[in-house]
This record gives structure tokens, C-alpha cells and sequence, in this order.
């Protein structure tokens, strides 16, 4: 319902889904800690501003550069989105410039000077049809738990500790316990 209407009040959610307004809370709250809802936000449509150019880029990458590359990438303002694909043009980008020079300028000059780019072919945005943000989640999916000691997936049900008012979840106890004497060691030096 929130990825229909970001706006949409607990209550008519939890009337809508049929459980009470702490529950609504809790589950958002608890989506929110997990990362898997990352931010509430406005979506402002890039065919009605004048003066914006969009693009999409495919860049070849050498391949021991890849992770490098999409690290300087990401703090580029003008990269609006990166995604690290399977083929020859490892990266695309979703891009935006102020006017078609503005694009090109940043094609040939900032992306081709980025160590480990060997190669870009670009298209410009002339009308988007569809656009739609984030994962589409359907009712019954499933939430993946990483353990935040390891990092590893958590099959089954996580254990759950509470450590200075933050909520972390484990493979298990022994992994909990690791976990707090990394910190307390981390705190120590």
C-alpha cells in the first residue's frame, strides 16, 4: 500500500489490512530498521522540468575495476542510478544533465577520466513510458536477514539482541556474543 501512496496514513492501511495501528507501526518500523523500505520520498517526473537531460550509459570496465569504479560513481550528483550487470558493458547508469552539452561534457570528459573506464556508449531520454522505483513487493514475500556479525544469510528464524537501543539480528547466540566483544574491543582502542 505505501509503494502505491508513500502518503497513505497507518490507519487506512491498518483498516485496509485488517490488523490494529501499533501492528501497522511496528512492521514499518521494523522494515525501516531492516533496510528493506530505505526512505520515504517525493518523485518528481523528469519529462515535466525544463531544462533536465537524461540519459542512460553502458560502460566497459576492466573487470578488476568494476567495484572501484561504481564506488566514485555513486557520489557523482549528475548519476542518478548505477547498476552492476552480468556482459560486456559491466555498469549502466541512469544520468542527468542540465542540457544535451551538458551531457555529452559529461560522457566524454568526467566518466571517460574515472581510472578503469575503457569504454562508454550512451542514449539519450526522449520520452519514458514507465517508470517505477524500488522492488515491487507482493504480500506474502520474504524479508532476508543478514547476520550483523558475519554478514552471512540467515536461514530460519534470526536471534534477535538488543545492543545500546539498536536491534541486530544473528545466526545465533554464539554469533551475538562474537559480535559484542568486537565492539567492546572497537571501543577499547
Amino acid at each position: 500500500m505505501l509503494q502505491q501512496d508513500g502518503r497513505m496514513l497507518y490507519k487506512d492501511i491498518a483498516q485496509k489490512a485488517g490488523v490494529s495501528l501499533p501492528t501497522v507501526r511496528t512492521r514499518i518500523q521494523k522494515l525501516l530498521e531492516l533496510g528493506v523500505i530505505k526512505k520515504f520520498t517525493v518523485i518528481v517526473d523528469a519529462d515535466e522540468i525544463l531544462g533536465k537531460v537524461r540519459g542512460l550509459v553502458l560502460l566497459q570496465v576492466n573487470p578488476s575495476d568494476v567495484d572501484k569504479v561504481m564506488a566514485r560513481l555513486v557520489s557523482m550528483k549528475e548519476v542518478r542510478e548505477v547498476y552492476r550487470t552480468a556482459g560486456s558493458n559491466p555498469l549502466v547508469l541512469k544520468v542527468e544533465a542540465s542540457d544535451l552539452d551538458g551531457l555529452g561534457q559529461l560522457i566524454s570528459e568526467r566518466l571517460s577520466g574515472i581510472e578503469g573506464i575503457t569504454g562508454a556508449s550512451s542514449l539519450v531520454v526522449t520520452k519514458t513510458g514507465k517508470e517505477e522505483y524500488g522492488a515491487s513487493v507482493q504480500a506474502e514475500a520474504m524479508v532476508h536477514f543478514k547476520c550483523s556479525f558475519c554478514s552471512a544469510p540467515i536461514l530460519g528464524k534470526p536471534y534477535v539482541e538488543y545492543i545500546d537501543g539498536g536491534r541486530y539480528y544473528f545466526n545465533a547466540e554464539e554469533s551475538a556474543n562474537a559480535y559484542k566483544q568486537r565492539k567492546l574491543r572497537k571501543e577499547a582502542s
